[in-house]
């Protein structure tokens, strides 16, 4: 009975790897905040890693690591010139999934990551910075895009979760590489 069900394993295994279909992608972009974030920062920068694996021709499953650093500054007038910058930086690990709409050439899909998100507030007053607030939350990330090739081109929603009473969440449009080994 053994035999038959280690048999049964290497041949799924046999036959998964044969029709594998690894993704490798990374993209960088331009972040909006929105929610409570907005009313002190203007926008900043957005880069995203992910290693994958395609279920079907359809169906992608990645681990994705996503950061966007949003950047905000007060010039305050007075008897000197002094400033004071409040940056926000988030850095999210996910599950994410995508699902394309079509199964060749120019590749519409949609996706949703869920997962884990660490916000960063630091404060840069004169010459002096410090870390704010550091706050870990459960946030999601969908969005909508197109893969044309290896070129990878989306606009995201990424929901962070609160830090004090300030929610903390941005939209970002990104341009990016999505590499696929062993199927499209």
């Amino acid at each position: 009975m053994k035999k038959i069900l280690l048999l049964t394993a290497v041949a799924l295994l046999g036959l998964t790897s044969v029709n594998a279909q690894v993704k490798l992608g990374f993209g960088v972009g331009y972040a909006i905040p929105s929610g409570d974030v907005a009313d002190f920062t203007d926008g900043g920068l957005s880069a995203h890693l992910e290693v994958g694996y395609g279920v079907t021709d359809n169906i992608d499953v990645s681990l994705m690591y996503s950061g966007d650093f949003l950047v905000g500054a007060d010039l305050v007038d007075g008897a000197g010139p002094s400033a004071e910058i409040g940056n926000v930086a988030v850095g999210s690990y996910m599950i994410n999934g995508r699902y394309y709409f079509t199964e060749s050439g120019f590749r519409p899909y949609g996706s949703l990551g869920l997962g884990l998100a660490t916000i960063g507030a630091i404060e840069v007053d004169g010459t002096n910075a410090e870390l704010a607030a550091s706050t870990s939350n459960f946030a999601f990330r969908p969005a909508l895009g197109f893969k044309y090739g290896v070129l990878n081109v989306n606009a995201t929603y990424l929901n962070a979760g609160k830090t004090g009473d300030a929610t903390v969440s941005d939209i970002a449009f990104n341009l990016g590489l999505l590499f696929t080994f062993g199927g499209n």
